[in-house]
């Protein structure tokens, strides 16, 4: 130990004698850290740690699947009781819904305020394992009617709306114009899902949807018990799928079950992005580990004479690995430290983007910062580091098996193989373009992919345009009574009436924002299909002047009235794609759609107008064929296309709503273009961060061709200078080592190319319109490395070329 402690003394006076060296392994080896220690603790939060839950590895999410909807949806209250009364692989089953509406109406304080309402099962927070800060949670016996009207709220609605009273427990407060009596607080950061503000019993589901297996409107989430694993589970829920759908073949027939552990439904489609990340930032990380490898192998070879003289007066390997090992701790602790700062400074960055990334519940991204366990992960990376930075000296250095015998490495001047004959510098060299490559090309991928959504025309203008959501508080209104409709026809009048404004609109939806709203149809004179058959669009409804405000061209027949307004039931209007879906060898104009097929009186509505297709549940998805309807609900989203800066409109939207109703908030103020720019974070990140990671590492590695080649030139020197002796030019000096180095330079690429290819199809699902072997991110990345690897090979090239031969050959 004390040996050790003398060899840590003897490291920091050699390093304080070598600044550059110092400070150019250091910052080499912060980099890299850095960048690993941000996107591990990004890793650790999302994918790793423990969720807030007791036991939550056993809770999972279970959704329905439809054959003509892409992934999971909700299921119907009806069929969530059959899984819960038929299923045995669970402890418990419990149900939750943030539809119809999403938010609702509180009265705090005299003022209104629009809170996110979760309508939850009596055993929901058991399932959950959630107890209360203060009173308790919702149980079974508040879903009995008339014991129902009682609320839990969340922590930070506690402290924003109720001061934190720790009174609060028993008292009335007014929701929707009901009142309900709060029976608890939830503690912070237990809340599921994490925008839930108040959780009320989900017995208060609009009694049509309980009764339903048309209206999909509830999650459901499951405790696995003890000993049942998930494909077991999800075997037995197929199977009680497959009994509903035989059962009720007209609304079940090719629906079955999706189940996922909880923690994938909270991270949503952020997974392969971050492990992507992960991927990329550990070869940054091999980067910068092999250009420190690189200048300690020169170092040591540069002080093998000194290492010899130790050997002569009797030091062992052990004691001279201890030497070699203090420096290399010395350099990765520094390094990692610097590192961990680095990542602090990046983690609000990070967080600010993740904020911003479609799917991701917000009470992950709280879980992405600097912790313990990724902590002690940075300084296994460190250790680890350490021992094989100490290890290579003694493998490949002056004293390892390849060392020449003590009396050669004591005589001065230069001895052995030539710098500029080196396999495993030029290795080495290989070995980090192949790395850069893989880096480069992933990362100009995902660029390019991104280039490509961000040019997709969305079909409509979002310049100009704001959107704000409204939820009207029962019982005053209700989507059917003539309160609701005046209230829009009033606000819609009013706006159109401001300043700035040039038109203002309603539709259900928040543009590009995802939805599987749908709904089964039948057009008149197309035979009636098999039960569970039907086909299914998208459906919205708007007022008369919603395609005006969006952009969307009118290409046959007309669009919405007032009198089609007054009369929700009277006419619809359809997109281009459910016209060329569903139209096709008939006029448009007049054929008549059949709505609510599954009910015992269906509708048949008319089309009078065709409007051009919208990308309106994002960019990235082509147009589906979408159904419009006229008319208002209790929750519209209202749309306000300006002449100035739709930020100024803020207010004005505000103050005419006030007008129309004082007790009437208004949520989700956003642009348009924002609304656009969320849609994209995910995609914006990742091309982010992976070009970061390509830059960095196009940089790392031509430090590291440089120094290679650099040493190379100067334990060549008198090589050099015997060749320009016997006749050699500046030009045969300079193509001698472009020639050696561009050998190695080459294999990396071509290797590097071969695992990029294969690390591409990877990736595949993070790409739009972009294959896995793009021609043109070849070329870029090649052209890239290509040029980079030329400026780092030409300055020891020009050195080696300025070489004097008389000097060079007296140097022995």
């Amino acid at each position: 130990m004390l040996n050790f402690a003398h060899d840590l003394r003897y490291a920091s006076r050699q390093l304080r004698k070598s600044p550059g060296f110092t400070v150019t392994a250091v910052l080499t080896l912060a980099l890299g850290a850095g960048a690993t220690t941000a996107i591990f603790s990004a890793v650790y939060g999302l994918l790793l740690k423990s969720l807030p839950f007791k036991d939550a590895d056993r809770i999972v999410s279970i959704s329905e699947t439809h054959p003509r909807i892409t992934g999971g949806i909700e299921a119907t209250y009806p069929d969530y009781e059959d899984w819960r009364s038929q299923q045995r692989s669970f402890e418990q089953l419990g149900a939750y819904s943030t539809l119809n509406p999403t938010t609702v109406s509180l009265i705090a304080n005299g003022q209104p305020e629009s809170v996110h309402r979760v309508l939850a099962s009596g055993n929901f927070f058991s399932l959950l394992g959630v107890g209360a800060l203060l009173g308790r949670t919702l149980g079974p016996g508040d879903e009995v009617a008339g014991s129902d009207h009682v609320v839990v709220i969340s922590s930070a609605a506690w402290q924003q709306y109720f001061g934190g009273d720790p009174k609060v427990v028993g008292r009335s407060v007014d929701l929707n114009g009901a009142s309900f009596t709060i029976v608890g607080v939830l503690p912070p950061g237990a809340g599921y899902p994490s925008e839930g503000e108040v959780w009320m019993p989900l017995s208060l589901l609009e009694q049509p949807t309980r009764v339903s297996r048309v209206f999909h409107s509830v999650r459901v989430l499951g405790r696995m018990r003890a000993g049942v694993e998930l494909p077991a589970a999800r075997t037995e829920m197929q199977a009680i799928a497959g009994r509903l759908a035989s059962t009720y073949p007209a609304t079940n027939r090719g629906v079955g079950v999706m189940m996922s552990p909880l923690r994938d439904q909270l991270v949503g489609r952020l997974r392969p992005a971050i492990l992507s990340l992960m991927g990329a930032v550990v070869l940054v990380l091999l980067i910068a580990c092999a250009n420190v490898a690189s200048l300690l192998l020169v170092r040591a070879t540069a002080n093998r004479r000194e290492v010899a003289v130790r050997q002569a007066l009797g030091a062992d390997r052990a004691r001279l690995f201890s030497q070699y090992l203090a420096q290399a701790l010395m350099i990765c602790s520094a390094g990692s430290v610097l590192g961990v700062a680095l990542a602090a400074v990046a983690l609000p960055l990070l967080r600010i983007a993740l904020a911003h990334s479609a799917g991701l519940d917000a009470s992950m991204i709280r879980s992405v910062s600097l912790s313990i366990p990724v902590l002690v992960f940075t300084l296994g990376v460190c250790t680890v580091t350490a021992l094989l930075f100490a290890m290579l000296p003694v493998v490949r250095g002056a004293f390892g098996r390849n060392a020449v015998n003590l009396v050669e490495d004591l005589r001065p001047g230069e001895r052995g193989n030539s710098g500029m004959r080196s396999w495993g510098r030029g290795a080495l060299i290989a070995g980090e373009i192949a790395v850069a490559v893989v880096v480069l090309f992933l990362g100009t991928l995902v660029i390019r992919s991104y280039q490509k959504l961000v040019a997709v025309d969305a079909g409509f203008r979002v310049d100009h345009l704001l959107s704000a959501e409204i939820t009207l508080p029962g019982p005053k209104y209700t989507d059917s009574n003539t309160a609701t409709g005046l209230f829009f026809q009033q606000l819609l009048q009013k706006l159109g009436e401001s300043p700035g404004v040039v038109a203002a609109g309603t539709t259900t939806q928040t543009p590009l924002q995802s939805s599987q709203v749908m709904t089964r149809f039948l057009i008149e004179g197309v035979p009636q299909p098999a039960p569970g058959a039907f086909p299914a669009a998208q459906f919205r409804y708007v007022s008369g002047d919603f395609f005006r405000t969006m952009g969307l061209g009118l290409k046959e027949g007309r669009i919405f009235s007032q009198k089609d307004i007054d009369d929700a039931a009277s006419f619809a209007m359809v997109n281009s794609a459910f016209a060329r879906k569903y139209l096709t060898g008939r006029d448009a104009i007049g054929a008549k759609i059949i709505l609510g097929v599954l009910s015992p009186s269906p509708t048949k509505i008319p089309v009078v107008g065709v409007v051009t297709d919208a990308r309106d549940l994002g960019v990235e998805t082509e147009p589906q064929p979408e159904l419009y309807l006229p008319g208002y609900g209790v929750h519209e989203v209202l749309l306000v296309r300006s002449s100035v800066n739709p930020e100024e409109l803020a207010s004005i939207i505000r103050n005419t709503v006030r007008q129309v109703d004082p007790n009437q908030p208004l949520y989700h103020l956003q642009t348009l273009n924002a609304v656009l720019d969320d849609s994209l974070a995910r995609q914006k990140m990742t091309a982010t961060l992976l070009g970061i990671f390509g830059f960095v590492a196009l940089a790392l590695a031509a430090i590291g061709v440089y120094g290679v080649l650099s040493y190379s030139v100067a334990q060549g020197t008198r090589e050099i200078g015997v060749r320009m002796a016997i006749g050699a030019s500046r030009m045969d000096i300079v193509r001698l080592v472009l020639r050696g180095s561009g050998v190695f330079v080459l294999a990396g690429v071509a290797v590097g190319l071969g695992v990029s290819f294969a690390g591409g199809r990877l990736i595949n699902g993070l790409l739009f319109q972009t294959g896995s072997m793009d021609p043109m991110s070849i070329v870029m990345t090649v052209c890239g490395l290509t040029v980079v690897a030329l400026v780092a090979v030409m300055v020891p090239a020009g050195r080696a070329a300025r070489v004097n031969p008389t000097e060079a050959l007296r140097a022995e």
